[in-house]
């Protein structure tokens, strides 16, 4: 029989076979004929996760190692989150081991290098012009609230979300030019290659550059609504950001209205005393103003000439140019201390003694409240521990040689300088006249972001080369896949992130934030491109609002490794950014990972540079084969007393409840889960529900009293049956968000929802699909993905026949798993499972499918290529997958029928052979949940899976129960008429 899951996870804690003291016990305890993995204790999934993931609705129980951030907040009409955690850092590390953790995701970080000049008014006394040259590296992110509830910007005890931002932290560069060093000419015979690079001005801690000269220090900063710089440089942050449902949020510096020396941004900086915690706290929005960048330019070279600037008309004399490259090792930096790159500090893989610097490492993280504002100097290099808790899956990226510096050799415009026209050609020469545009000019930019959606157009690095992935599927930054310590072309691919890198030519190509961010003031282009994905708001990942109450309704569980016992950040942080084989999308689905050969479940390629990171598993199918032939959901849970209180009604209460009895009877009158016919087997109410209380043993029992009324076998080769099956989900209640809230969808459609509470009441691909499925729906000011889903009768239809298709060619199917699962082995049965290959050949996903610039066919050695093709938006919300329509499915669903008619014939005959009699009958049996032999209760399995070691361990079920089973009760009889046979 089958145990409940929504009994076990209604505990307040897990039996102990489900907990473990050093790591977590997983869904699917490893088998020896899986494999040998590097990581012996790395569970697949984990039983403590998904019991934090269903209860994370329940704010009346505090469990241990948790904060108020464990659960959802309640203000009683709508919930939220808080960026979530456990309760104590382990080395200032988030970590799950108490908490189902989240986190705001990092879509796009970019730097942006700018150039812009300074009029002065006195001829310098040794360049001999009136231009002093700025330059400016401008930080952008761009962070996604995945969820299905809004997410406040603060932990627990009211820390920011914050990150840093200096390019010093991560990516050091360096630059040299032609001019800062001149007298009245430029330097001759200017080599970039051979020039000496210095950190200087791109360094807060360059000795010799006065406050003008020199970049602001970065301890920290976090992501606030509104933010600004006072006089004398002391920055005011507004509220903490809350991100609404799936929202879409660019963050930039505070505007500084002037722009000259002086100013806040300079005065910040002062005496080398800019330790000033979250001083410059990042605000909601791009403005397009000039104090976003020029009031952030650094001092490069005072009292350049105008005739040295390309397009001045007089460059008969040179033309002043720059490059700037990327640091390669320590040796290189000479002001910024080695300590300071985060590199040095949350990687493994640096080595100490080659000193080299190819890895982005980028941190975030909840930062120590009672650090913002604090002041310090950066003549001692020390960097103060600003982040209680820095995000477990840090950004540790490396995308290989740099062939090009990020500037080469770009020419100074000098259409940035207005207006220089008067009647002394000598000072017309010098700029005597003219006037410095206060607009910066962007002529670089480099960073990371997810992987596009449309081809790469402007960005990609290297230039044209494709990474794109199934983002939504197999590279989906929502399990926090992200560290690639040593670049190779696989990796690359199978990042859910990319390097970008765009520089200015010779001949000068400007940058914008509009063209980079696709912004345009009210939109964003989440994953990247030019004519991509217009939209800000995209739910795809789920809080549950109570229990789901069926298998496939836990699909929105994140399948990332459970917690084990680690010794170093950057241990704890590969725990995080575990990419191998975990899916986009989980429980009930079943798409094969490129990176795994189609006939296995695991397999060790360090791709990504690292042991640890080489294991690849596939998640999903191992889940699956663990689940969907062991468990049950009844719907008999712990949950909330009304949608937006905080009170819950624990599970005893709600067994009372359904287990109401009619007297006459004896039955229990009703549960949640229409289609289980519950009986008390003859007991007294009061009886059953003391028994599947109890904490270790209830969700054993439920299934003897929940028999399913009205199964359907998937072996079925009937059309009519599957069509009137998929038929009856019409009519079916949906509840959906309406500004936050859930409010019942009413409909005579069949509507599935990827969620318990579907995002929204329309559907961006059935309702909107005339306008194309990457413009979204709208949702208030955002333009929104929709996770529901309309199936028409003619879709119904062809489903239905597909579905046959699958049977008759997959089939017959032994058990739940081998029907959900994909099949161990090459070819199109290798790549999905037979649910989702009936979906796909009904059209279904048309929309997505038929946008063919967007649907890949990647040619970078996977060893399943045939699971990295097709659209990048497999499985993105709106996109018809196996777990949407098993989640109103899944309960009723068997590969079995216990209930069979039996015709038997009889007769007598004379000593001749002349029949003298003859009867026939008709038994309808059906098998029961008792043993033939009764010294063996029906609860008792014939093996059970050992939940820590994974052995199958034999149990005390008597020889006549191993030959014989179950017992076959008669259920009716009848004697057959001739006319009936």
């Amino acid at each position: 029989m089958k145990k409940d899951l929504n009994i076990l996870l209604s505990q307040e804690k897990l039996p102990e076979e489900f907990r473990g003291d050093t790591a977590d016990i997983g869904l699917r305890p490893y088998a020896t004929e899986d494999g040998t993995p590097t990581e012996q204790n790395r569970p697949i999934s984990s039983w403590n996760q998904l019991h934090l993931w269903a209860n994370v609705w329940d704010s009346s129980t505090k469990r241990d190692g948790q904060d108020a951030s464990a659960t959802l907040q309640w203000n009683g009409q709508t919930p939220s989150t808080l960026v979530a955690a456990d309760a104590s850092a382990n080395m200032e590390m988030m970590d799950n081991r108490y908490t189902y953790m989240r986190h705001p995701i990092l879509l796009r970080f970019y730097s942006f290098v700018g150039i812009n000049y300074v009029k002065r008014t006195a001829q310098h006394g040794a360049r001999g012009g009136h231009i002093d040259v700025r330059v400016s590296v401008i930080p952008v992110y761009v962070w996604w609230n995945p969820y299905n509830v809004d997410m406040t910007f603060t932990g627990a005890d009211g820390g920011p979300w914050g990150s840093y931002f200096g390019e010093h932290r991560y990516m050091p560069i360096m630059q040299t030019n032609n001019y800062s060093r001149m007298q009245a000419n430029l330097i001759e015979n200017w080599d970039p290659s051979s020039a000496t690079y210095s950190e200087s001005p791109f360094s807060p801690y360059s000795p010799n550059d006065g406050y003008n000269n020199r970049q602001i220090a970065d301890f920290g900063a976090s992501f606030r609504k509104t933010s600004e710089l006072l006089s004398g440089g002391v920055g005011k942050a507004g509220e903490p950001s809350v991100l609404k449902a799936g929202e879409i949020v660019i963050f930039a510096h505070p505007v500084v209205a002037k722009i000259e020396h002086g100013n806040a941004v300079t005065q910040s900086k002062a005496n080398k005393n800019d330790i000033r915690v979250d001083n410059f706290a990042f605000k909601e929005g791009w403005t397009q103003d000039p104090g976003q960048v020029s009031s952030y330019a650094i001092n490069q070279a005072d009292g350049i000439q105008y005739q040295y600037l390309s397009g001045s008309g007089y460059e008969d004399r040179g033309t002043a140019m720059m490059s700037i490259k990327f640091a390669e090792d320590l040796n290189d930096l000479n002001y910024t201390p080695h300590n300071i790159v985060l590199c040095t500090k949350y990687t493994d893989e640096f080595s100490s003694q080659s000193k080299k610097l190819g890895t982005l490492v980028m941190v975030s993280g909840i930062m120590n409240p009672r650090q913002l504002g604090q002041s310090g100097s950066l003549s001692d290099g020390s960097d103060p521990a600003v982040f209680d808790k820095a995000m477990p899956g840090i950004l540790n990226l490396n995308w290989g040689a740099w062939e090009k510096p990020l500037l080469d050799q770009v020419k100074l415009p000098a259409d940035m300088f207005l207006d220089n026209e008067g009647p002394d050609d000598n000072r017309k020469r010098r700029g005597f006249y003219g006037t410095a545009a206060e607009d910066s000019t962007f002529v670089a930019y480099y960073g990371v972001s997810v992987k596009w959606g449309k081809p790469p157009v402007i960005g990609a690095y290297p230039e044209g080369k494709d990474y794109r992935a199934k983002t939504w599927q197999h590279s989906s930054p929502l399990f926090w896949g992200s560290q690639m310590p040593t670049a190779s072309e696989l990796g690359r691919s199978y990042s859910p992130y990319q390097f970008e890198v765009k520089n200015a030519n010779s001949d000068f190509f400007p940058i914008t934030i509009s063209n980079i961010l696709s912004n345009d003031g009210t939109r964003l282009s989440p994953f990247g491109g030019p004519g991509a994905e217009q939209v800000n708001k995209i739910v795809a990942a789920e809080l549950p609002f109570q229990q789901p109450s069926s298998l496939a309704g836990f699909a929105g569980f994140r399948l990332t490794p459970g917690w084990y016992k680690t010794d170093s950040k950057a241990a704890i942080a590969k725990r995080f950014a575990y990419q191998s084989g975990v899916p986009g999308v989980g429980i009930g689905n079943s798409f094969a990972d490129p990176m795994l050969p189609p006939d296995k479940v695991f397999s060790h390629n360090e791709i990504m540079g690292d042991a640890s990171l080489g294991d690849f598993w596939d998640h999903g199918l191992m889940i699956n084969d663990a689940l969907w032939d062991s468990w049950f959901t009844s719907s008999l849970a712990a949950r909330p007393r009304s949608i937006g209180g905080s009170a819950k009604e624990d599970l005893k209460s709600v067994l009372k409840e359904a287990f109401s009895t009619d007297t006459s009877s004896n039955k229990a009158a009703g549960i949640a889960n229409r289609r289980l016919s519950p009986d008390l087997q003859g007991k007294p109410a009061e009886a059953v529900i003391d028994e599947l209380a109890k904490t270790d043993e209830g969700y054993k029992l439920s299934a003897k009293y929940l028999p399913i009324a009205g199964g359907f076998n998937v072996n079925s080769t009937s059309r009519r049956a599957w069509e009137a099956m998929l038929m009856g989900l019409k009519n079916r209640k949906l509840l959906y968000s309406s500004n936050g809230r859930p409010s019942v969808l009413n409909s005579n459609q069949a509507n599935f929802s990827r969620f318990g509470v579907a995002s929204s009441n329309k559907s961006h691909v059935d309702d909107y699909g005339s306008i194309g499925i990457t413009n979204g729906i709208p949702d208030g000011d955002a333009m929104a993905w929709s996770d529901l889903r309309t199936l028409s009768d003619t879709q119904i239809r062809a489903l239905a026949d597909n579905m046959v298709k699958e049977v008759k060619k997959r089939g017959p199917f032994l058990n739940m798993s081998d029907f959900i699962n994909r099949r161990l082995q090459s070819g199109e049965m290798g790549v999905k499972g037979a649910l989702q290959a009936a979906i796909d050949e009904s059209s279904i996903n048309r929309t997505f499918d038929e946008l063919t610039d967007m649907v890949i066919t990647p040619k970078v050695g996977y060893p399943n290529a045939d699971a990295a093709k097709g659209s990048v938006f497999t499985a993105a919300p709106g996109y018809l997958i196996q777990s949407d329509v098993l989640a109103v499915l899944g309960n009723i669903l068997t590969t079995r029928d216990d209930t069979f008619t039996i015709r038997a014939y009889g007769e007598v005959t004379s000593r001749e052979g002349v029949v003298l009699s003859r009867a026939w009958c008709e038994a309808v049996v059906q098998r029961g949940i008792n043993y033939v032999d009764p010294v063996n209760s029906p609860e008792t399995a014939a093996t059970k899976v050992n939940m820590k070691t994974g052995a199958l361990e034999g149990t005390d079920l008597s020889a006549v129960n191993k030959a014989f089973g179950r017992r076959f009760n008669i259920v009716s009889f009848r004697w057959l008429s001739p006319e009936e046979v």
